[in-house]
């Protein structure tokens, strides 16, 4: 429920990107649009990010409870857990007040989250070999 809500938000704040990057390009002596696109892709890695985050708690559900599946269970929550802090700080840089925002950081974060998102959907897809 709550990965729902945060994939809902995360949907409003893309609507409310563009606006942030006019302000953001305004803001900058000769910023050109591409020079703020950063914003709206790390805001559609968050909506990617909270949907797959709501499926993987459904995944995890389902999974085999029996004890030779307990490795694989345990490497996958982790997963899921790493996914969710990551795509939690990326949140929280494209979020932050144009002025204290850090473009590196928010390019850099989103190329971990969508990185770290790809690896976790191809664990599964891989049927939870070794990473």
């Amino acid at each position: 429920h709550a990965h729902q809500e945060a994939q809902s938000f995360a949907r409003k704040q893309l609507k409310e990107t563009e606006s942030r990057m006019i302000a953001l390009q305004e803001s900058s002596d000769g910023a050109k649009w591409s020079d703020v696109e950063f914003l709206k892709t790390a805001n559609e890695q968050l909506v990617e990010c909270r949907r797959v985050l709501k499926f993987t708690y459904v995944y995890a559900f389902y999974m085999d409870p029996s004890p030779h599946m307990a490795m694989q269970r345990e490497r996958f929550e982790h997963h899921q857990e790493m996914l969710e802090r990551f795509t939690e700080h990326l949140s929280e840089l494209s979020e932050k007040p144009l002025p204290e925002m850090d473009r590196t950081d928010v390019v850099n974060q989103t190329r971990v989250v969508d990185r770290f998102m790809k690896n976790i959907l191809k664990y599964v897809d891989d049927g939870m070999d070794d990473l």
